[in-house]
């Protein structure tokens, strides 16, 4: 009993739908109309499709037809809009409108039907919604035959005005203040440029010429034959020192006595010049530290060896020998 029921009751449904369908189809009404059917030869018209139901017994699904780059063979297809939803009648606010433009043109004269528009309504392919076909008439140009064919006219000289010339003549008059500009900057830097001043430096002195002199210097000031015994040694050691670094590359202002010492071990000259060198600052280090007091013998010995020594290590030329600027033979005894 019960699939007896179930055997009607599936037809029903599918006669119940298809009606419902049918009557939502129904309820689409379709149309096109064009602008205007007589154009002439390349003038553009406007084609109009439009699709409008009830909006209160729901918004149907509505499948446009499909336009190509051409509705016929003719008749070509220069652009077409998208479809908008509008409302027709404010007095009627459940009447709705689906609308679409389509610009088209021909290049050919004559007579040209537009075939129907097909629109699917839900899916219902076996009752489509067509419109009306569309007559377009495509009209040449009136051409006057008793006339002879005239020469294409030669293009006409525009008329020239001073305000036409404006922009140019601005823009060269400010591409001449920029140059000026530039060449007066220019201009004025260079003239206020000062000459560099060339500087004549004095050749080098050597290191023994320089020590030898301050030696000269130190033993006019007679420091020790005044009582000023530690300033005397104090300077004599200073002297020596600097030409150690000079001379040899020994940075002795910063070393000790003994750090002095060992850095000469690389320096190649005799031993016993190196022993009397020791004997020297020695000395000094007892004058200032110990506060020694010397002989005169042995402040004049100092002064001999310190002689002695930068006469010694003069740095040759050329294997010409250097003669000492300040003899070796020790100083007279001062009174």
């Amino acid at each position: 009993m019960k699939n007896r029921s179930l055997k009607y009751f599936i037809p029903f449904v599918c006669i119940v739908v298809l009606l419902h369908l049918t009557c939502m189809a129904q309820n689409v009404q379709v149309s096109a109309h064009i602008d205007s059917n007589s154009i002439r030869i390349g003038e553009q018209v406007k084609l109009h499709l439009i699709a409008t139901y009830n909006g209160q017994k729901g918004t149907p699904k509505i499948q446009w037809p499909a336009i190509s780059d051409s509705l016929i063979s003719k008749v070509k297809v220069v652009s077409r809009s998208k479809i908008d939803t509008v409302k027709t009648d404010s007095t009627r606010p459940s009447l709705q409108e689906q609308k679409q433009d389509i610009l088209i043109t021909s290049f050919d004269s004559g007579y040209y039907a537009i075939p129907p528009f097909m629109f699917i309504v839900n899916g219902d392919t076996a009752h489509p919604q067509e419109t009306e076909p569309i007559m377009l008439y495509v009209r040449t140009v009136a051409v006057d035959t008793t006339k002879s064919i005239k020469d294409i006219k030669a293009p006409l000289t525009a008329s020239w005005s001073w305000l036409e010339a404006l922009p140019w003549i601005g823009l060269g008059i400010l591409i001449v203040a920029v140059i000026t500009l530039i060449v007066y900057f220019v201009v004025r830097k260079l003239r206020n440029k000062k000459p560099v001043p060339i500087v004549i430096k004095e050749p080098p002195v050597d290191p023994h010429v320089k020590a030898l002199k301050a030696m000269e210097e130190l033993a006019a000031k007679k420091l020790w034959q005044e009582g000023k015994i530690k300033e005397y040694h104090t300077a004599l050691t200073d002297i020596l020192r600097t030409y150690l670094d000079d001379r040899f590359g020994i940075n002795a202002q910063e070393m000790i006595t003994d750090e002095i010492v060992y850095a000469m071990r690389r320096v190649d000259i005799d031993s016993e010049l190196k022993g009397k060198l020791k004997q020297v600052l020695v000395l000094a280090d007892l004058v200032k530290f110990a506060k020694e007091q010397p002989l005169p013998a042995e402040h004049e010995a100092s002064f001999t060896t310190s002689i002695d020594f930068i006469n010694s290590t003069i740095k040759l030329k050329e294997n010409i020998p250097a003669e000492p600027l300040i003899s070796d033979q020790p100083m007279p005894p001062q009174s």
